[in-house]
């Protein structure tokens, strides 16, 4: 998944414009400098096939106000590092800052590719608002309003062309090996089941939560295939993350989930599974991860205790009602061996390529024995279905109103094409195109 970070100082109107891309309040918006403290994320469609994850970040500050700026531009110098594209945003009001001026050189020592954005130009004719920043060597930037959402059409534009002439970074040109991400909250024992797995002490184990604080790549060979476990840093609810270095663990963390072709989400039995995993969980599912929930800490709990938090998690994880659930423990080694088993299952699953005769023929019978309905008072219909990529399985549906299938049959052609082709446990996407 491409990223795409907007950077700029405090109160340039940053949050406002990534609300205004992904046509949703996530942000917080107000006149008070430096409210977006942490970086926030949200996934955006661009075009056909096109699909980033935006990233707002907090305000680029050399002046030092308040004990988060160090952090804060911390987080924004992390998240050019990690940006496909960074968006310069510049307030035009305002004139030159010697913020503007550090971040612009920032960005070119960097070697980024960027966009700049002069916004809050209401008036577009008004060109003298934005003569300044030719004063900062800049040339070509787009001029918008996020406020009032003109001049979106040209900046998207410009970002789409950006991603249709590069080629789309995707885990099978990574590695040729599985790729499975061990995450969890801090302390839950991720560190001490690679090293069960690994047979080796390789991982960093600890109780001081936080051991971890990048990730640990290591590659496996078991039974003639060959895998890559990456131990990475524990997750934990934003309002628990005190310094700036575990907040950049915290993003590297969520950021490898779309490297991988497998996550595996540890759990301590005796807190169950928290909002923490549960945001976890959907953020895995939205990047099309297959996943495994693996109960740690299963020595220390008896079979009846075992049935009733598997059936805790169920109606906790009902979102995901065929999720896949391991009791482990990873200091004893038991169960420890049904991880690779469950890893070969998924992997396959999310890597399956069905043929458009078997896909086509299963999509029929589906249909045929729950019709779709009438919307707006016409027939709603599927022309047919076709299989157009892997990590997680894509599906694309021809109908004569692509727009306008309801949310419910939607959820049901998903679970009847899962169960259908045997893909029961992963996560698999559907689009709908015109005839």
């Amino acid at each position: 998944m491409s990223v795409v970070a907007i950077v700029g100082r405090p109160n340039v109107g940053k949050s406002t414009l990534f609300n205004a891309l992904i046509g949703q309040r996530r942000a917080i918006v107000g006149p008070e400098r430096g409210i977006t403290r942490d970086r926030l994320y949200s996934r955006m469609t661009i075009g056909e096939g096109i699909d980033i994850d935006i990233v707002d970040t907090g305000g680029f500050d050399t002046v030092k106000e308040g004990s988060f700026a160090g952090s804060m531009r911390e987080q924004t110098v992390q998240a050019i590092t990690d940006a496909d594209l960074v968006l310069c945003l510049f307030d035009s009001h305002t004139g030159i800052t010697p913020d503007d001026v550090e971040l612009v050189k920032t960005l070119r020592a960097s070697g980024a590719p960027v966009v700049y954005v002069a916004n809050k130009v209401d008036d577009p004719n008004q060109a003298a608002s934005t003569v300044w920043l030719y004063e900062l060597g800049l040339d070509g930037f787009i001029e918008i309003s996020a406020s009032k959402k003109t001049g979106l059409e040209t900046l998207v534009r410009h970002i789409r062309g950006f991603f249709q002439e590069r080629p789309v970074e995707s885990v099978e040109r990574l590695t040729d090996a599985v790729r499975v991400s061990i995450l969890g909250r801090p302390n839950v024992g991720k560190s001490l089941l690679l090293n069960k797995i690994i047979g080796q002490e390789r991982a960093i184990v600890s109780p001081e939560a936080g051991t971890t604080r990048d990730y640990v790549d290591i590659r496996v060979s078991h039974s003639e295939k060959d895998y890559i476990f990456v131990d990475t840093a524990g997750i934990r609810r934003k309002s628990r993350i005190d310094n700036s270095l575990e907040r950049l663990s915290v993003m590297r963390s969520l950021q490898n989930v779309n490297m991988s072709h497998v996550c595996m989400l540890l759990v301590d039995p005796s807190e169950g599974v928290t909002e923490q995993d549960k945001r976890l969980c959907r953020i895995i599912m939205d990047h099309g991860r297959a996943f495994v929930l693996i109960i740690n800490k299963s020595d220390l709990i008896d079979a009846a205790s075992r049935e009733e938090i598997k059936h805790r998690i169920k109606h906790e994880l009902r979102f995901f009602p065929d999720v896949r659930i391991v009791f482990i423990s990873a200091l004893t080694g038991k169960n420890v061996g049904k991880i690779y088993p469950m890893i070969d299952s998924l992997f396959e699953k999310t890597t399956m390529q069905i043929p458009t005769p078997k896909i086509n023929r299963i999509f029929n019978n589906i249909v045929s024995s729950h019709p779709p309905p009438t919307v707006k008072r016409r027939p709603l219909k599927f022309f047919y279905i076709n299989q157009v990529g892997t990590v997680p399985p894509q599906f694309r549906i021809v109908s004569n109103l692509p727009n306008e299938v309801p949310v419910a049959y939607h959820r049901y052609l998903l679970g009847a094409i899962k169960k259908g082709c045997g893909m029961d446990g992963i996560t698999i996407k559907l689009s709908f195109a015109k005839k």
